[in-house]
């Protein structure tokens, strides 16, 4: 008998199972997957791992192995990602749609026989992983793309030996699990790479421990980004468009005349290289297309609302930030937005390093509303987040004081900010999934 027939009672009970949240080893998921049908030998894998830019190079990747390739049937792609903004089925999706509450439910309840039948307990991410390789592995996918949840070398989804290794930029995020240098986290971020194994690097500054780590395992690395200045891999022409250089068959080749994409850039560049790779990367006109067209939740994610302009951004850590930070620099892409700056609907967890994201975009925002999250108890609270922006604004040179609302919903925030305002005023939401998750169901609504 099923032990849960609804999602939100699976996933309330799987938070109260594992004593311990975030579980690092493959030793117990293993022993469950051994149990379970999980087969990935019809479909090409591809897992991505870094510190940024996973969900977009998902994004955009699946954008690019929809197309079919040599006049053949459209190809079948599961992606697996987290954490989720709205829906935790936005996790599990088959050619673009989310998968079923009810198919969820059923391989969750799969797992749970097996991992009974192993007398083994299982995190909630690694629970949640092996339903979603069962799910994959029983439509006889031509793709799964599987985003790496914390790290790689010990995450769940490296039980997977993936045909090709993504990693996107690494940077400082999650010290406590992955070590507090970059060198450091590379390490696990590379366990993902396998021994003669082809990957695509989109750092443009890899630290030296994956340098290393693709020397010894005779990786057959390819690094798109490095054909660029800037280490997006692209390279802009006179009259504001783009080329990319890729490699294909050990050969380079351009793509001209491409428009700025609304993704990060890097996360293009590894898209391409890898849709190379896989021999399947569409007409030069169709990823034309593309670059100009696909967008991702909570990416730079722009809405038209009462007459002002809201931008949303899962920004989370200090490399990320400080891409958001340009971004509200640059006004031009604004049509309709006054000329003030900015307000901020901002909350982080309490393990980022939120002194360094206060830092980067101070300068643009004119108003703070440093609102509770519902249902985080890893979120800073607010009044500290305050004292952070007070010692900020003690140490500028030039002294002021911090506008900040402490203590509101974000949806609460979001509806002020908007009632206190005028028309044309620009309101970015930022500082981690939940705070994006809770302002879009809002905005949505």
């Amino acid at each position: 008998m099923i032990r849960f027939k609804r999602l939100d009672e699976w996933l309330l009970w799987l938070e109260q199972l594992h004593p311990v949240a975030v579980d690092l080893g493959l030793e117990r998921v293993v022993q469950v997957a051994a149990q379970l049908p999980i087969n990935t030998a019809s479909s090409q894998v591809i897992t991505v791992a870094g510190t940024n830019g996973k969900g977009s190079t998902l994004a955009a990747l699946q954008a690019l192995l929809s197309y079919p390739h040599k006049n053949l049937t459209r190809p079948s792609i599961g992606v697996y990602s987290s954490p989720h903004l709205k829906h935790f089925t936005e996790r599990v999706q088959i050619n673009g749609q989310s998968v079923t509450e009810v198919v969820l439910c059923q391989a969750l309840d799969r797992v749970d026989q097996a991992r009974l039948d192993c007398g083994l307990s299982l995190s909630y991410f690694e629970f949640t992983t092996l339903a979603a390789l069962l799910i994959f592995s029983e439509q006889g996918l031509d793709y799964m793309l599987l985003e790496v949840g914390l790290g790689g070398r010990l995450d769940a989804v490296n039980i997977i030996d993936a045909d090709i290794s993504v990693i996107t930029p690494i940077d400082l995020d999650h010290q406590a699990w992955l070590g507090n240098t970059r060198d450091a986290i590379a390490i696990e971020k590379a366990g993902i790479l396998r021994f003669g194994q082809s990957s695509v690097i989109a750092d443009f500054d890899p630290p030296v421990s994956l340098i290393q780590q693709i020397k010894t395992l005779e990786v057959k690395a390819v690094w798109p980004v490095a054909y660029s200045d800037d280490g997006h891999g692209f390279v802009s022409a006179a009259d504001g468009t783009l080329s990319w250089q890729g490699k294909s068959d050990d050969s380079p080749f351009v793509l001209q005349d491409l428009p700025v994409p609304q993704l990060a850039q890097p996360s293009w560049s590894a898209a391409l290289q890898t849709a190379s790779l896989l021999k399947a990367l569409p007409s030069e006109s169709i990823c034309r297309q593309l670059l100009g067209s696909v967008r991702l939740a909570g990416r730079l994610q722009r809405f038209s609302w009462a007459n002002r302009v809201i931008l949303l951004d899962v920004a989370h850590n200090p490399q990320s930030v400080q891409r958001l930070a340009d971004y509200l620099k640059n006004e031009s892409y604004l049509e309709g937005a006054n000329s003030e700056g900015w307000t901020a609907i901002f909350a982080a967890l309490e393990d980022k390093d939120i002194p360094l994201m206060l830092e980067a975009t101070a300068s643009h925002i004119t108003k703070w509303y440093l609102p509770v999250l519902d249902n985080c108890s890893r979120a800073l609270p607010p009044n500290k987040i305050a004292d952070y922006l007070t010692q900020l604004s003690a140490n500028s040179p030039i002294k002021s004081n911090i506008d900040t609302e402490i203590g509101l919903s974000v949806k609460e925030s979001l509806i002020k900010a908007i009632h206190e305002g005028g028309e044309g005023d620009k309101i970015v939401v930022f500082g981690s999934f939940y705070t994006v998750g809770e302002a879009l169901v809002e905005i949505e609504s």
